[in-house]
């Protein structure tokens, strides 16, 4: 029995559930794009993403929208800017 979702979703192809936020470190998997190519739309907020600190703590975890990310790289397969 075949899944009806869509091929271009990366989540899908490996037969997960997608999901709604993701780690930079797991951008490579669902979408082939690399560290510093992330953290650089983040950074021109191409993007959203969140940072969850508490105060008084060095590190904090990243975490950054599927869909954004998805809806992104689709505009830019469509003629968009990048």
């Amino acid at each position: 029995m075949q899944s009806n979702t869509n091929s271009h979703d990366g989540a899908s192809r490996q037969g997960e559930l997608k999901p709604e936020w993701i780690r930079p470190k797991d951008v490579p998997r669902f979408f082939g794009l690399g560290r510093t190519a992330t953290y650089e739309l983040i950074a021109a907020n191409k993007i959203k993403s969140v940072s969850m600190k508490k105060r008084g703590q060095k590190h904090g975890t990243r975490l950054i929208s599927y869909d954004s990310m998805r809806d992104y790289l689709e505009s830019l397969a469509t003629g968009g800017e990048p």
